[in-house]
């Protein structure tokens, strides 16, 4: 018989938690793919370079897609347990690092994000014309209606 925790039971959180895995593994697989696609794009742009006659900077390409190729095939093989367990462990190592890590990598993924939207990242022309504070009515001067050429009333002798 199955044993049941306060909560609702146990068969609902290992439904959640095999569900939560398999959709990270999905994700893991995608990124790996991903990397693999890289890794030969730079690969091809190694060749590109020798035949432009940059051998030294074609075998330093070179290395970079064969660390991608290495670094994608090493993520692959690896459970979504093993890497969660890494991702624990490096993080108490190395606090700092884990955290800046975790930074830059967030800072990366809003901005691929913010450029893979379909136009391009940018505001939609209706609201990159307008201004702070007309409240989005296209009238001149900013909070309550006030022209910023004009004279509020509190500024006028006597609050006329």
């Amino acid at each position: 018989m199955e044993q049941r925790n306060n909560t609702g039971g146990t068969g609902l959180m290992d439904k959640v938690r095999e569900s939560a895995t398999s959709q990270i593994g999905a994700q893991k697989n995608r990124a790996t793919d991903g990397i693999g696609s890289v890794a030969q794009a730079v690969r091809q742009s190694s060749q590109q370079l020798r035949d432009q006659q940059h051998e030294t900077i074609a075998q330093y390409v070179e290395q970079a897609a064969s660390q991608l190729e290495r670094f994608a095939n090493t993520l692959k093989d690896k459970s979504v347990g093993d890497l969660l367990s890494e991702t624990q462990d490096l993080a108490r190592r190395k606090p700092a690092l884990f955290i800046g890590s975790a930074f830059a990598l967030g800072l990366f993924g809003a901005r691929f994000i913010k450029s893979s939207r379909p136009n391009g990242g940018s505001r939609d022309a209706s609201t990159a014309s307008r201004s702070y504070g007309d409240g989005g009515a296209g009238r001149e001067g900013g909070y309550g209606g006030w022209s910023t050429s004009s004279t509020s009333p509190a500024s006028t002798p006597g609050g006329v």
